[in-house]
C-alpha cells in the first residue's frame, strides 16, 4: 500500500513538474512578469523535492539501487540533461534563441524521461511490447 502512495506521490508531482516548467518556459518566452514572483520561484523546488522523495521511498521499498536497473539509469541520466536545458532555458541562456532551444530539447528530454518510466526501457517507445 505504501509503494502505491508513493508512486502516486510521484507521478503527480513529475506532472506537476513538467506543467511549471512548461508554464515557466512560455513566460519566459513571452517576457512575463509572473516568472519573477515568489511562489514560481519556490513551488518547483518544494514539488521537486516530492518527486525525489517518492523515488527514493520507492527504491527503498523495492530494496534496489539505482544503478541495478538499466531503465532507472536512463531516467537519471535524461533527468540531468533535462536539468541542465532547463537551467538554460530559464536562467542561463544569453538570446531568447538559446532559451528557446533549451526549452524545446527540455520538454523532449521530459518526454523521454516519461516514455522510459512507462516502458521501463532504456529504449522508451521504442522498446516495443
Amino acid at each position: 500500500m505504501l509503494f502505491a502512495w508513493l508512486k502516486l506521490a510521484h507521478v503527480a508531482s513529475a506532472l506537476l513538474s513538467i506543467s511549471g516548467f512548461t508554464l515557466r518556459g512560455y513566460w519566459m518566452l513571452t517576457g512575463s512578469a509572473l516568472l519573477q514572483r515568489r511562489l514560481v520561484k519556490v513551488l518547483p523546488h518544494v514539488i521537486d523535492t516530492v518527486l525525489l522523495g517518492s523515488a527514493v521511498g520507492m527504491l527503498l521499498l523495492w530494496q534496489a539501487g539505482p544503478l541495478q536497473l538499466p531503465w532507472l539509469i536512463a531516467k537519471i541520466v535524461g533527468l540531468i540533461v533535462y536539468i541542465g536545458l532547463g537551467m538554460v532555458a530559464l536562467r542561463f541562456g544569453r538570446t531568447r534563441r538559446v532559451r528557446a532551444t533549451a526549452f524545446v530539447l527540455a520538454l523532449l528530454t521530459a518526454a523521454y524521461i516519461l516514455a522510459v518510466a512507462y516502458s521501463k526501457s532504456p529504449w522508451g517507445l521504442l522498446a516495443g511490447g
